[in-house]
This record gives structure tokens, C-alpha cells and sequence, in this order.
């Protein structure tokens, strides 16, 4: 190169230097500007120190999702092990003892009222002995001391029951929805016999009303958290429990003579034409038992605080039959009031088989 060519780029080089150096550097990063290059690497530096300390953090994030659902786990176990391991509650074998002697009584009376009443004339010799043992049983002291008592006791034995419901409001409902059953069936039956057999109220509807009512007592009970409080409510039950006997009792002796028909469930009444229709195929008044299933609630608070029966010394198998007709009175009833007439009827009135 000659001395003149070097001086003339020497003198370019002064003049254009600070331009030339920023495009040569432009030149080397692709034609964008130094600044913008230089933005870019920092976020691309940053979003690298990120990704490091996400993946550094993601085995104590993996960690942390373990024992959270390890620990959910052993929850769910725990409540299921808890729901194994809670023991079922032993039934008290004297209260379906004294239950199930009850029921018994009531298919009883209810068999010797359909062997009376059921079929007018009968032409087997069973049947006619039968017949005779009806009239005189229906006629004799022995009911006449005997069927209050025993009714009385089943509706006492039945508040008793309470004290060992889990939840007495779903078994009111069952009740009650039984109880309208029932009604609807002995009147499908009525309709097709063309014979006044329905039951609108008797002992299967006077439990099933009391254990509604009950439900509300134990609701009002557990409200009363103050002594004065409790006190008050022990007072307003003791007054109702009484007057529901008394009430009762004088209905018995002085039967009411009110005519509308939707006293009639509460107490006696005299039997006019429209009360001996409501009475059907059998009844009961409310009053005086709802008094004796208060009665028996109340015991049932007081002697079963611990679900346990008072007599665990006794031989269970001994008294089983009797027991088991105590676990499932409300269908041996049904059983007896029902079946038990469909079968004189079918052979008896229809078929004339017995």
C-alpha cells in the first residue's frame, strides 16, 4: 500500500471511527442494535437462573405432593378403620322380650276377633271348637283384665325403644309412612269386601305420632343448656305426661261427645254412627297412651344410659323366638291384622273351607 492510500484511510478512520465500530458490532450481532442484544442475553440469562431453581426446587415440590397425599391417605384410612372398629350397638334382649310378649298377645286377640267375626258360620270341627273359644274369650274376665294391660305395655316398651335410636326422626318417618300405609291397604281391602274393615287409627298409628312428637322433645332438650332452662322443660313435660294419662282416663269413663271427625283419633268418643265408622276394623285413642310412651321414654333415659341391658347374666338363645317377634313387632302386626284376615276370608266367606 502506498504512503498515500495509508494516510487517506487514517483520516477515514478519525473521521468515521465512532460510526464504523457500533456497524462493525452491529455487523457481528445480525443487524440489530447493541442494546437490544444485550436486553435479550439478560432475560435469556435470567430465564436460565429460573429454569435452574425451578428444577432445583422440583424434588422438594415432589416431596411436598407426597406427603400431602400420603397424609390424605392415612385420614381416609383412618376414618375408614374408625367406622370398622365402631361397635354395633348389642340389642337390649328385655326390652324385645317384653315387646315381642306383647306382639304375641296382640295376634292373639286379633286371631280370636277374626275366628268371631271374620266368617259367620264354620263347617269343620277345629274351626267350630275354635269358634266357641272366641265368644267366651271376647265374653271372659281374662280379656277384659288383660287386653288394656298388654296394649299399654307395648306402647310403654315402645318408648323405651327410643333410648336406643340412633336417629328417632328418620324412624318416625318410617312409622308414620307405615302407619298411612297400612291405612290405605285395610281401606283397598274395605273397597273390595264392601265391609268396614279399615283401620284409621289404632296402636301402629299412636306409636308412630308419639315417636314424631319425641323427636321434637329431644330436640327441645338438647336447646336448654342454662339448669333454669332444664328445669322448666322437665316441669312442661311432667304436666303433659300427666294430663295425657288423666285426659285419657276420664275419656275412658266419660266418652266425649264431640262429632267432628278429626277429634276422633285423640280420645274416646261415644259411638255414634260416624264414630263407630271411624272406628273400622279397630282402633285406639292417642290419649291416655301417648302419656304411657312418654312414661316409658323416660325410663329408657334413666335406666339405659349405657345401652346396656340390666340383666347380661341371662342366656340369650333361651328367649330368642320371643325376642325376635320384639325385633320385627310392627310386621308380626301387620302380619295379624291383615294376612291373618285375607286367609278367613279366602277359605272361610269365600271358598267356605273352614
Amino acid at each position: 500500500m502506498t504512503k498515500k492510500r495509508k494516510n487517506g484511510k487514517r483520516a477515514f478512520d478519525a473521521q468515521h471511527g465512532e460510526t464504523a465500530a457500533p456497524l462493525a458490532e452491529q455487523s457481528q450481532n445480525n443487524g440489530m442494535p447493541t442494546q437490544l442484544v444485550e436486553q435479550g442475553n439478560a432475560a435469556n440469562d435470567d430465564g436460565a437462573r429460573n429454569e435452574q431453581q425451578y428444577l432445583a426446587e422440583m424434588p422438594e415440590l415432589a416431596a411436598s405432593a407426597d406427603v400431602t397425599a400420603e397424609t390424605t391417605s392415612q385420614q381416609v384410612q383412618q376414618i375408614v378403620d374408625e367406622i370398622v372398629a365402631t361397635p354395633t350397638l348389642k340389642r337390649v334382649w328385655e326390652v324385645d322380650f317384653l315387646r315381642g310378649l306383647m306382639i304375641l298377645f296382640v295376634v292373639w286377640d286379633h286371631f280370636m276377633y277374626d275366628v268371631r267375626y271374620s266368617v259367620g258360620s264354620y263347617n269343620t270341627g277345629l274351626f267350630k271348637w275354635l269358634y266357641d273359644l272366641s265368644v267366651n274369650y271376647y265374653k271372659g274376665a281374662l280379656r277384659a283384665a288383660t287386653h288394656d294391660v298388654f296394649v299399654t305395655m307395648f306402647v310403654l316398651t315402645s318408648g323405651v325403644s327410643c333410648s336406643f335410636s340412633r336417629n328417632n326422626g328418620k324412624r318416625a318417618i318410617k312409622m308414620v309412612v307405615f302407619a298411612l300405609l297400612f291405612t290405605a291397604v285395610t281401606y283397598a281391602v274395605s273397597s273390595i269386601i264392601r265391609q268396614n274393615v279399615t283401620i284409621y287409627f289404632n296402636v301402629i298409628h299412636v306409636i308412630a305420632l308419639s315417636v314424631a312428637i319425641w323427636t321434637f322433645v329431644e330436640w327441645a332438650w338438647k336447646k336448654c343448656v342454662k339448669n333454669w332452662q332444664k328445669n322448666v322443660f322437665g316441669v312442661v313435660m311432667a304436666v303433659v305426661t300427666i294430663a295425657s294419662l288423666v285426659v285419657g282416663a276420664c275419656a275412658n269413663i266419660s266418652p266425649w261427645t264431640n262429632e267432628n271427625p278429626l277429634w276422633f283419633f285423640l280420645a274416646q268418643h261415644k259411638f255414634t254412627t260416624v264414630y263407630t265408622h271411624f272406628t273400622g276394623g279397630d282402633y285406639l285413642p292417642f290419649l291416655p297412651d301417648f302419656g304411657w310412651f312418654l312414661v316409658g321414654a323416660f325410663w329408657g333415659k334413666m335406666l339405659y344410659k349405657q345401652r346396656k341391658s340390666l340383666f347380661p347374666s341371662v342366656n340369650e338363645k333361651w328367649v330368642a323366638p320371643v325376642t325376635f317377634c320384639g325385633r320385627y313387632s310392627i310386621w308380626i302386626y301387620f302380619g295379624s291384622q291383615v294376612v291373618m284376615y285375607g286367609f278367613f276370608y279366602l277359605f272361610g266367606v269365600l271358598w267356605n273351607l273352614l
